[in-house]
């Protein structure tokens, strides 16, 4: 009976899904494409348990590292596309514009609490939005403080900005050239690979 009832549920969900699809049709080819494909993101990340914070929790707390290899492989195959579409851009004379965000203090700051925030929280920001489309109150309460966060930040920014000073942001490719620069952080994501793979065995006392 309730295999019956759940599965009513996500027919009359996935023709909602549908017929929502059909009316941003209407409205936007454009806002139906990023629906789509937030949709895709969404089921990706839900059926593959996917979290950056977990990423980096696991291997010390419980010592596994598959999402952290996940991690790893998401920039091997990111870094070298971003490269080639920009390349391409260039090529095609595409606008594509490049923003280097500066950074300070209050970036290592910002990102100490921002993480552990996610720790407290059981999740980043994704994984947030993940467990509440799965019904985890708690995460409710998560995501709240985060647009509280998010909106206290965008409007205390200027006084945040004119207590600690900014350096412009540093681009390798600028530095080095755009092959150099995916280069040599594919040979970080490497020597991370084989540290992550050496701590997997380490825990498993293999090796």
């Amino acid at each position: 009976m309730l295999k019956k009832s759940q599965q009513k549920l996500n027919l009359g969900f996935s023709i909602f899904i549908l017929l929502l699809l059909l009316l941003l049709i209407q409205v936007s080819i454009q806002l139906a494409l990023i629906f789509a494909v937030s949709l895709a993101i969404g089921f990706t990340l839900q059926k593959s348990r996917f979290c950056f914070v977990a990423a980096f929790r696991d291997p010390l707390l419980i010592g596994t590292t598959k999402l952290t290899e996940a991690l790893i492989l998401l920039l091997v195959i990111s870094i070298p596309g971003f490269a080639i579409v920009f390349y391409l851009s260039n090529i095609f004379n595409l606008p594509l514009n490049l923003y280097v965000t500066p950074f300070g203090a209050h970036t290592f700051i910002g990102g100490l609490l921002f993480g552990t925030g996610m720790v407290l929280a059981g999740g980043c920001a994704s994984g947030t939005l993940m467990r509440v489309g799965e019904g985890f109150a708690m995460q409710m309460i998560a995501l709240f403080g985060l647009f509280l966060g998010a909106f206290l930040g965008k409007y205390s920014l200027p006084y945040w900005l004119s207590i600690f000073q900014e350096f412009p942001g540093i681009s390798l490719p600028d530095i080095v050239g755009w092959v150099p620069a995916v280069f040599i952080q594919l040979l970080i994501l490497f020597l991370l690979w084989e540290v992550i793979r050496w701590w997997q065995k380490k825990q498993k006392g293999v090796g």
